[in-house]
């Protein structure tokens, strides 16, 4: 098996040399304060695969330690905003779902729990044991014999939510308000990547991550937010088009002004920094050609 040694910090400054990414303004004792306090070398190097390389893979083309320090505090920033997005939706699809639930007569409250866990009696079971075991709600669990939709709203996570989504639409097809079941896949993508603190600002227009033929209602929401149709065959890109269409339909008129806001903030902060992040063309074009429109559709009445 093919083993690669653990360097030391020393070592890992000649992995970037090795790499041709120049220091920069950057000091070796402040580039090792930052891979001791900050970040760790696999993360922060990662950031390199958006900038261009020298012929005959000689590394990289006047990339230095600053151009991954500005990428990463950018991505923190973003993955902080986009989060902050699929909980809001997460929240207003409960809401939507609970509003019509209670507005069809023919929905009784108890009965379409024990319909959902008939289906899917393993997920049910899982989702009993959870709350069960929950400090935080272990008041509610210890007050019920039975669960209500309301208490199920209250203990599904993101995931059960979905799957809930999509037996409510198989069995009522036609609510009164969309619900937009087939979409929180994506929503979902880019949650669980800002949870788990994933690089977000990589791979983003890569190929192997090329989707040929992209939803007709993806490409009706990117034509409704004016963004390139050859643009939106990039999951990531995808992922980040629903995630802002649906915000934009389903929650609230004062959230979506003050997601536009903070979004605003995010733009202005790579534009504070673009003479270093135009050296990369994935991240310029992300910004200029996807994500302004994204936060600007938020503002559109």
């Amino acid at each position: 098996m093919n083993s690669k040694p653990k360097l030391s910090f020393e070592g890992l400054l000649g992995k970037f040399a090795e790499k041709k990414i120049d220091f920069g303004s950057y000091s070796k004792d402040e580039i090792i304060a930052y891979l001791r306090e900050r970040s760790y070398y696999y993360k922060i190097s990662s950031y390199r695969k958006n900038f261009p390389k020298l012929p005959q893979n000689k590394g990289y083309d006047k990339l230095t330690f600053d151009h991954l320090v500005v990428s990463a505090n950018l991505d923190v920033r973003l993955r902080e905003y986009l989060m902050n997005l699929t909980l809001d939706i997460e929240h207003a699809t409960r809401t939507r779902l609970m509003t019509i639930m209670t507005d069809m007569n023919e929905i009784e409250g108890y009965e379409i729990v024990e319909d959902f866990q008939d289906e899917y009696p393993e997920r049910f079971a899982e989702i009993l044991e959870r709350f069960r075991h929950n400090d935080y709600k272990k008041d509610m669990f210890e007050k019920r014999t039975q669960i209500s939709v309301w208490v199920l709203m209250e203990i599904i996570d993101y995931g059960t939510l979905i799957q809930f989504l999509q037996f409510f639409s198989t069995k009522y097809p036609n609510p009164p308000e969309k619900l937009y079941t087939p979409h929180h896949k994506f929503i979902k993508n880019i949650r669980n990547s800002c949870a788990h603190n994933d690089v977000f600002l990589i791979n983003i227009f890569d190929q192997s991550y090329n989707v040929p033929r992209p939803a007709a209602a993806i490409k009706s929401f990117a034509s409704e937010m004016n963004i390139l149709p050859a643009l939106v065959r990039y999951r990531k890109i995808i992922d980040i088009v629903v995630l802002f269409y649906i915000h934009k339909k389903i929650c609230s008129d004062n959230l979506n002004g003050r997601r536009y806001r903070e979004g605003r903030l995010i733009i202005e902060k790579y534009q504070e920094n673009n003479i270093l992040l135009s050296h990369s063309t994935s991240i310029a074009k992300l910004f200029q050609s996807v994500l302004s429109k994204c936060v600007d559709f938020l503002q559109k009445s």
